[in-house]
């Protein structure tokens, strides 16, 4: 790059001086260091689109990693979804089970007591006597049983 410069401005220089006619030493001198200060320039210009460019790319690698990173994220709350579905239908499952063993349970005492009751009748009820009248003695008093 830089000899195809160093070129253009020869070309300038004796393009200038051609269109100017003669030329003196301090007028070639005068271009010369333009055209070197114009190359060194350049030269900062390139190194500036070279670094946009690094730039540019590290820019793009990122953003690849981060829509790498956004669809792993995706893929994991989909897999979060299926696996909260799928807890959802056990709980549901373990509720109906729930149930059932409740009413099984509920039914199992019943047929205990009954078994319990069959061998384990009622005794019967002692009957009570009625009271017996007060005797009443020769004074008129009544006198209860000792």
């Amino acid at each position: 790059m830089k000899a195809h410069f160093g070129k253009f401005a020869l070309i300038v220089v004796a393009g200038s001086l051609a269109l100017g006619g003669c030329a003196t030493t301090g007028s070639v001198k005068r271009a010369q260091a333009r055209a070197d200060q114009a190359f060194v320039e350049g030269q900062k210009g390139q190194a500036d689109a070279a670094r946009a460019q690094g730039t540019a790319e590290a820019a793009g690698t990122a953003a690849q990693h981060a829509q790498g990173t956004a669809d792993a994220a995706g893929s994991a709350a989909q897999g979060a979804g299926a696996a909260a579905q799928q807890a959802q239908a056990t709980a549901n499952a373990a509720a109906a089970n729930g149930e059932q063993i409740t009413a099984l349970s509920t039914r199992l005492h019943r047929l205990e007591a009954a078994e319990w009751r069959r061998k384990h009748p009622k005794k019967a009820h002692h009957k009570h006597h009625p009271k017996k009248p007060p005797v009443q003695t020769s004074e008129g008093q009544a006198r209860f049983h000792q």
